[in-house]
């Protein structure tokens, strides 16, 4: 079996105390196609060294400043050449052995545009607080909830380039957007099982510290892309809520458990 080239950008600002393990939990994945681009934005807490140490095993990496997250990631994406793409939060890591499942998945299945699985929220120090189990389905993202498994999700180059690419000028929702910018490209897409990587959950992390801008995102995306959605009432939409919430307990059973974890572990 061929493996597809799997090319993973981590977009990095001042985030010496985990860059290390993120980048580790790449490269120890053993891939024999595999192209490493890290994006730093002008770090000045020791991170230019943490790269430095394995720049002889990254594709690419610069430090300087950028224009944000969102467009370092863009710019990563450009210097990409591998067929399959995703990318990795400086915070964050990849489950061990993701990769080769995600590179055997693509190969046996040319129809498959997007493979995504479930995630572990840790803690600061690691240690698991609960399991993620989400559905990528669109009437779940627009009324139930909005949450994209984005450090467990792998896509086409093709389908990226159909869609235009990230939106540089997101702050938080560019994921959201994304996601739901492929699935109206009609996106086939796929959930592997199991966990493909750990999203790190601490006071640092910008979705510990700008909830109100990632509503505020969501809210317009949701107006841009889905401006029938956007305009139901009150009343029809929760009713929807409603729906989608059992539909998605109803497929993933083991979704309450990690809903009920989540309120008291996070």
């Amino acid at each position: 079996m061929i493996l597809p080239k799997i090319s993973v950008v981590t977009p990095s600002f001042n985030q010496a105390s985990f860059l290390e393990e993120t980048i580790r939990s790449v490269l120890s994945q053993g891939y024999p196609d595999l192209e490493y681009i890290v994006m730093d934005g002008g770090s000045t807490d020791g991170s230019i060294g943490i790269i430095r140490k394995y720049a002889d095993r990254l594709a690419y990496w610069k430090s300087a400043k950028d224009d944000g997250q969102a467009a370092a990631i863009r710019s990563g994406f450009a210097r990409a050449t591998g067929e399959i793409l995703c990318w990795l939060n400086s915070d964050d890591t990849i489950a061990p052995g993701t990769l080769r499942r995600v590179g055997e998945f693509f190969a046996a299945h040319p129809e498959v545009d997007l493979v995504y699985g479930d995630l572990n929220l840790v803690d600061a120090d690691g240690k698991c607080l609960y399991t993620a189990r989400p559905l990528i389905r669109m009437g779940i993202l627009v009324y139930e909830n909005a949450f994209v498994p984005q450090q467990a999700m792998y896509w086409r180059c093709s389908l990226y380039n159909r869609v235009g690419g990230l939106d540089p000028f997101l702050r938080f929702a560019m994921d959201f957007d994304l996601v739901v910018r492929f699935l109206l490209a009609g996106a086939r897409v796929r959930k592997l099982p199991g966990v493909l990587a750990n999203y790190r959950w601490h006071r640092a992390a910008k979705s510990s510290t700008i909830r109100d801008v990632m509503e505020k995102e969501r809210n317009e995306l949701v107006r841009r892309h889905l401006p029938a959605v956007a305009a139901e009432p009150a009343w029809r939409r929760c009713l929807k809520k409603a729906y989608y919430r059992g539909m998605r307990y109803a497929r993933e059973p083991r979704s309450i458990a990690s809903a009920l974890r989540s309120r008291t572990r996070t």
